[in-house]
């Protein structure tokens, strides 16, 4: 029962009480308590005071333990809202260290300051708050670039965190300007977003801006930029640039192959030869490649001069592709050297 129609019931009971007491014209009483004397009091009224007493500390009773009650309630309200906010962090993978009152909740719920959620599938009668960072993760899934200085969780997400890369590398995807950004300060940036900046700059941009970020170049991306170099792009390709790259890349024997396939579609025999020469004579893994375009060009003179300056354990299919092509075989190069299994031989 609440307090307040409680109070007024029984003011109104003990009204009632004292008027029909008093209607029986008992008289009056005199009585002392603690050294004072009451004289003359009605009877009723003394019929009526512990009534008025019992109500007085009833009250007393009833508002301590409503208080107790409303202050319990507080606690469990905050601990939900906490709970809440922990669900929250947790479900955009940045737990964070919350403090619970009530130590039913808190037992459990302390988990959460290390865990993260991984929601599958839609779910509904959640609150608003996670809600909402339901529907973030889901958008950045999709590919989506959320701004989270517009939901000002910008300074509160850490670049570490898995949420903000995959956004950072949705960004990618929606702004080319963001790409040299990404390059320009790598070491901000995870690996997976400087990974997914090269390859869009290197499918889109030319050599000569490509080399201010030869650092954090890999044979793949260069690669990816060559095939569009002699597939047609002007993008600034040319025997100087190739040597600047390949000074600065891991390049080995398979490499280099890789890079003569290429280069005879795009450079004239002139000079692809004189490239592979001054390659192989700095570097002897680009012998194989050079042998390879000397075969492209079927100068056989050279290759016969090549090979003798060579063991005769070495090169050995490039020397059973000779021999075929000094006896005016029609055997096609591909069908000896068609993959790189001349880079592993002995």
């Amino acid at each position: 029962m609440r307090i307040g129609l409680y109070f007024f019931s029984s003011l109104i009971l003990t009204g009632i009480m004292g008027a029909y007491i008093h209607s029986l014209e008992l008289g009056t009483h005199t009585q002392r308590l603690f050294g004072i004397v009451f004289d003359n009091v009605p009877i009723s009224l003394w019929l009526v005071l512990p009534m008025l007493i019992l109500l007085f500390f009833t009250l007393m009773h009833m508002m301590f333990y409503s208080m107790k009650n409303y202050f319990g309630i507080k606690k469990w309200s905050k601990d939900a809202s906490t709970l809440q906010d922990a669900l929250y962090w947790s479900i955009l993978k940045e737990p964070k260290e919350l403090k619970f009152i009530k130590k039913e909740i808190k037992s459990s719920a302390i988990l959460l300051k290390k865990a993260t959620i991984n929601v599958s599938g839609s779910v509904e009668g959640v609150s608003e708050k996670v809600a909402d960072a339901l529907a973030l993760i889901k958008d950045i899934d999709r590919g989506e670039y959320i701004d989270l200085k517009e939901r000002k969780l910008d300074k509160k997400i850490s670049k570490q965190n898995p949420i903000f890369i995959q956004n950072t590398i949705n960004r990618l995807d929606v702004d080319p300007k963001f790409v040299e950004e990404v390059l320009l300060s790598s070491e901000s940036y995870s690996k997976e977003t400087v990974a997914k900046a090269l390859a869009l700059f290197s499918a889109k941009e030319s050599f000569f801006k490509a080399k201010k970020f030869v650092k954090l170049y890999d044979i793949d991306n260069f690669f990816v930029m060559l095939k569009r170099a002699t597939n047609g792009e002007d993008i600034g390709m040319n025997e100087d640039m190739l040597l600047f790259f390949i000074n600065e890349l891991p390049f080995a024997c398979v490499e280099y192959m890789r890079l003569a396939r290429l280069t005879v579609r795009k450079l004239s025999p002139d000079q692809n030869l004189t490239f592979f020469r001054t390659l192989q004579k700095s570097d002897e893994n680009a012998s194989n490649a050079y042998l390879y375009i000397l075969f492209e060009y079927e100068m056989l003179d050279a290759i016969e001069e090549y090979l003798d300056e060579n063991g005769e354990h070495e090169f050995t299919r490039y020397r059973a592709l000779y021999t075929l092509k000094r006896n005016d075989s029609k055997y096609k190069m591909d069908s000896l050297i068609n993959s790189d299994a001349v880079c592993y031989e002995h």
